[in-house]
């Protein structure tokens, strides 16, 4: 059946599943020795876009952040909420939530104090700053939040206050049962006051940075490496037995674990998974994200402002080979959220069940009704950041949809990394291949970035019904079982609308060598931090 309904499918997608080597001829690699017991090297992926915690927004960014920045609360081997800074908290009616710091110092000396927070608190939530996360004290309800980021409070004003030197109180609008799960993330994170006032954007440079975790900044080379220290003044150095960290951005991360240059790598080529291993067997980590990845269609731009074509393609988008050309075991994605989530009720559209045929159909008839045809057909560019693996995937939805339609013809459009991300935010595109890992554990941290003041929506996309179902999340009273009912409206909600064309759930795999401890495939938020890894002893 599928045969006869894309007859030009098999053709077109014969170099997209090209594997690069054949894993009969593999054989596992020589047993690793270790001989630096002084550092850990990580691929870190891209370049981050900044180590400023209140202006980061990248994965790229707060996984550098992590090690050298520690916020209120961090997160254990299984992801789950742990004292950091805090050593501890209450909340009263869950509107009014209290940390009681522990004595603990910046790395310069200066004790990190309940106003250090209070600062970086406000600078988050100042227009002026231009904090890519700005809204995220929003989505949390801290009291004047919203009207800061708007212009019409000062940050004075925000929710958040120091009782004393270790106490910091924050002031909620509505009842967020998981609210010290929100500051996990590191645009969360305290910076030192005097240094950003002193150095202004310079203070992220090594020399200036002043950090509150476990490591120091020593050395930045732009497009190649960022070299740290054990902190002296961290408040548990005892416990970090890893005097060294090096993260590395660049290409050819897989070749350089084989060279014993990198001991965890950021990912695997999708055609080298099933040859890592057997390569390198018990090296290949596999954990379940809170990632999901999508399409993201501008809705203000022609043609994805019309909702029939956005339904059009998402019914034709073939997500079992977009997972297979992923190969690194995804799951196929009809809704945004993740189905592991704490408190998801899958929701799934009408057509999901639907024949090939029928969708095609159905699609085409929208398509027709929305002005393409043969003789006018429906061009547009799909945006995605330079990647062979991102590539591949595009390149495989590209083909099934042409396949399925002729008069669809997309063309693909890639940047490398901040230029992708400056494009997006700028609005400056029709869809683009994209994706979204929550910031913590609840469905809201996945379907809050489609509200319509989320400064993350780069979407464009607003629903007032949407946004009413996310808002009576929060409502006085609700219980998690009534929680988790409103999510799934909401979900079902984007579905109606066509807002995005989800295509999977992510699965990371990495590769780490043997005589790393401490690293977890447990934690589906993937915060790892060196500072809780050591080597094996020396045999």
């Amino acid at each position: 059946m599928a045969g006869k309904t894309y007859p030009l499918l098999a053709a077109s997608l014969a170099a997209v599943f090209a594997l690069s080597a054949c894993s009969r001829d593999v054989k596992p690699a020589p047993e690793f020795k270790r001989t630096d017991y002084e550092r850990v090297v990580v691929s870190n992926g891209v370049e981050p876009g900044t180590l400023d915690p209140q202006m980061s927004g990248d994965m790229a960014a707060g996984a550098i952040i992590r090690q050298l920045m520690d916020g209120l609360v961090g997160t254990d081997a299984e992801g789950k909420t742990i004292p950091a800074l805090a050593e501890r908290w209450e909340s009263k009616g869950e509107r009014v939530w209290t940390f009681h710091l522990r004595d603990a110092k910046w790395s310069n000396g200066d004790p990190i104090t309940a106003e250090d927070f209070v600062y970086s608190f406000r600078r988050l939530a100042d227009p002026a700053t231009g904090a890519p996360f700005g809204s995220y004290l929003v989505d949390a309800q801290v009291e004047n939040a919203e009207d800061i980021l708007n212009g019409k409070a000062k940050p004075e004003t925000l929710g958040v206050k120091a009782l004393d030197a270790k106490t910091l109180q924050f002031t909620l609008i509505a009842p967020v049962p998981y609210f010290p799960d929100m500051l996990i993330q590191q645009f969360t994170f305290p910076v030192h006051r005097a240094t950003v006032e002193k150095y202004g954007n310079k203070w992220t440079q090594p020399g200036h940075y002043v950090s509150s975790g476990a490591y120091l900044l020593k050395d930045w080379k732009v497009n190649s490496h960022i070299n740290m220290e054990r902190n002296p003044n961290y408040y548990d150095k005892d416990k970090v037995a890893i005097p060294k960290a090096v993260f590395l951005s660049g290409s050819g991360e897989y070749n350089r674990y084989r060279a014993n240059e990198i001991d965890v790598t950021y990912g695997i080529p999708s055609d080298q998974v099933k040859v890592a291993d057997i390569e390198f067997p018990g090296q290949v980590k596999r954990t379940t994200s809170l990632c999901s990845w999508y399409l993201e269609p501008n809705h203000e731009a022609a043609p994805f402002n019309d909702p029939r074509v956005r339904k059009a393609l998402n019914m034709l988008t073939r997500r079992d080979i977009v997972v297979k050309v992923g190969g690194r075991g995804d799951t196929p994605a009809f809704q945004l959220t993740p189905p592991q989530m704490q408190g998801v009720i899958p929701v799934y559209p009408e057509w999901k069940e639907w024949t090939p045929e029928k969708r095609i159909e159905t699609a085409r008839k929208l398509l027709n009704e929305a002005g393409y045809n043969d003789e006018h057909p429906l061009e547009f560019d799909i945006l995605y950041s330079t990647s062979e693996a991102s590539k591949k995937q595009i390149t495989a939805v590209q083909s099934v949809w042409k396949a399925a339609i002729p008069f669809i013809r997309p063309t693909l459009s890639n940047e490398e990394w901040k230029t992708y991300l400056d494009t997006r935010a700028q609005g400056n595109f029709k869809v683009s291949f994209s994706g979204w890992c929550s910031d913590f554990n609840d469905p809201a941290g996945m379907l809050n970035i489609l509200k319509s003041n989320n400064s993350n929506n780069a979407f464009r996309y607003k629903s007032a019904a949407f946004d009413a179902f996310m808002n009576n999340t929060l409502k006085d009273g609700v219980s998690k079982e009534a929680r988790s009912r409103l999510y799934a409206d909401a979900e079902k909600q984007l579905q109606e609308d066509a807002a995005l064309i989800p295509l999977y759930h992510q699965v990371e795999v990495r590769m780490v060598k043997p005589d790393i401890i401490g690293y977890s495939d447990k934690d589906p938020l993937r915060n790892y931090t060196v500072k809780s890894w050591s080597f094996a002893p020396k045999k």
